[in-house]
């Protein structure tokens, strides 16, 4: 732990880390750490005054503790719905950007760790991906712009090559835009999406695609599923016209590239936009909604986002503002099979 950490002043923080030290106490046989923050110490000690069974915890709990041990020093925000039940939702075996298989506490360049996708957020379910600790090394503070600008450079930077930037970035556009969504460009979802992070809707209708069009039962599905979206018979053409080039894309697709890959293809990119253009935005809210109907997915509320905290960064310092209205936020998703059970 780092001895140089000082203690928070502000009170919310002050009780988070009475909060954390008592789970230090309760759940870790870690030694106590004269270099944690004050509060953390008050919350270990009277735990252990209290004699409690002092437990071993799994990897998901020690992780849990470490995440709360780190924001607090740097005073970042924890959300109540991070859990260690969370961290096991979101456990995968494959980091998303490097496509490297995960270790666990190997210290090493493909070691686990917990990523908040907008780093003006706070830690919060929505805004979280496990992926490799090189990735996250890499992507660091920056901030969508900049990994969307690396993912178009000609060589790697930063450890990564222009082909995992810009998987990164597939996987930080929901939660960078989350209070701007109309904003948001439109890009390859190149990358599976965590189970929890929120989305933007055509995210969720690039997901679809991606889980059903291989097939051509799942084509058809597609289209039935979509076509109330479409205003006109031109709309309808251009829906017909991205499920098949969906299912031609997937059998392009090279024995090493993974089924995301096929929007890497630029016809399906195009058929896409093309679609979406046509809808208009009244057709492009009704594919929305019915990709969310489709996914059992919900959409995010503002007392939701409240817990991100994006009117501070992230921070403790003051209280957080409303963010957006209810009808432009992105897409929450529910619980789900991953691409190859769907």
């Amino acid at each position: 732990m780092d001895s140089t950490m000082g203690g928070p002043q502000d009170a919310g923080l002050l009780e988070a880390g009475r909060r954390l030290g008592h789970d230090l106490c309760r759940m870790t046989r870690w030694e106590r750490d004269a270099g944690w923050p004050t509060a953390v110490l008050e919350g270990f000690d009277e735990a252990l005054h209290r004699r409690p069974g002092r437990g071993g915890a799994d990897r998901f709990e020690r992780k849990w503790l470490q995440l709360r041990l780190s924001a607090l020093a740097r005073g970042r925000l924890v959300a109540d719905d991070v859990t260690p039940d969370l961290l096991r939702e979101l456990d995968i075996e494959v980091c998303p950007v490097t496509r490297r298989r995960l270790t666990h506490g190997a210290q090493g360049p493909d070691d686990w760790s917990v990523d908040r996708l907008n780093n003006d957020g706070a830690y919060a379910a929505g805004n979280l991906a496990l992926m490799s600790a090189m990735a996250n090394r890499a992507k660091g503070t920056r901030g969508f712009d900049e990994v969307l600008a690396l993912a178009g450079a000609p060589h790697a930077t930063h450890g990564l090559r222009p082909d995992a930037w810009r998987r990164l970035a597939a996987l930080m556009l929901g939660p960078a835009f989350v209070d701007r969504p109309r904003a948001a460009p439109l890009l390859p979802l190149c990358a599976p999406l965590p189970c929890r992070s929120v989305r933007l809707g055509v995210q969720q209708i690039q997901r679809l695609f991606t889980v059903h069009a291989r097939q051509q039962s799942g084509k058809n599905q597609l289209i039935r599923r979509f076509r109330a979206s479409c205003p006109s018979q031109a709309a309808l053409w251009r829906l017909e016209a991205l499920a098949e080039a969906l299912h031609q894309a997937f059998k392009s697709l090279d024995a090493e590239e993974e089924p995301w890959d096929v929007w890497l293809r630029p016809s399906t990119l195009e058929a896409l936009a093309r679609w979406n253009d046509a809808l208009g935005e009244r057709g492009q809210r009704l594919a929305v909604r019915l990709a969310g109907e489709w996914s059992s997915a919900t959409r995010e509320s503002p007392v939701t986002l409240r817990t991100w905290s994006l009117a501070t960064g992230g921070y403790a310092s003051r209280a957080a503002g409303a963010v957006g209205t209810g009808a432009d936020l992105p897409i929450r998703p529910a619980p789900r099979p991953s691409l190859s059970a769907s």
